[in-house]
């Protein structure tokens, strides 16, 4: 009877890697050898360049001049002072924003209803900040999307050889940017 269970395991456990060795080989191939999650990354200085150059950016700071004008003219001190402390405060995050890996939420804010078609057309399942990487697992793939991200702020050729060389230059770090007189 001993001989019969030791067969009749043996039995078993060869059927079961059959089963098994079967169920794998189903698999496509690209899906079992290749990347499971595409993941798209952009460059977060580029971005911010982008807006910082754009139409909607620079009537954005017509705007600004237009009410600080308007504010001086009417004797409204406090709104001056306001607007006195909001120009710098604009500028000092774009400055980070684009020589550093300082977030660009606002940016994104701008652009978030295309997003999904900028991932839809990248073929990528996530879009990243590529500074924002910290560990990442075999079977990932990474996506440049930069220049998908910036397309919609209609950078001209200058903008678009500036980003082209900004790939080129680290980032400057934060705590140099913090040093730096304005």
């Amino acid at each position: 009877m001993t001989k019969f269970r030791t067969i009749f395991s043996l039995i078993c456990v060869f059927s079961l890697l059959a089963v098994c060795t079967a169920a794998v080989a189903e698999q496509p191939e690209e899906k079992a050898a290749g990347p499971q999650v595409r993941v798209g990354i952009f460059d977060s200085r580029a971005l911010a360049l982008a807006y910082g150059r754009s139409e909607p950016f620079m009537q954005y700071v017509k705007e600004l001049k237009a009410e600080y004008a308007k504010a001086v003219a009417a004797g409204d001190e406090k709104r001056v002072k306001e607007l006195d402390a909001e120009g710098p405060a604009q500028q000092d995050l774009l400055h980070k924003q684009v020589f550093s890996t300082w977030p660009v939420d606002n940016v994104l804010e701008k652009i978030k209803e295309k997003i999904p078609e900028i991932a839809k057309q990248a073929g990528v399942d996530i879009i990243i900040n590529k500074w924002d990487i910290v560990y990442q697992q075999p079977g990932i793939e990474f996506i440049d999307v930069t220049d998908l991200m910036v397309k919609p702020f209609s950078p001209d050729e200058a903008t678009l050889k500036l980003i082209k060389d900004m790939q080129n230059v680290a980032p400057v770090p934060l705590e140099a940017l913090a040093t730096r007189e304005h």
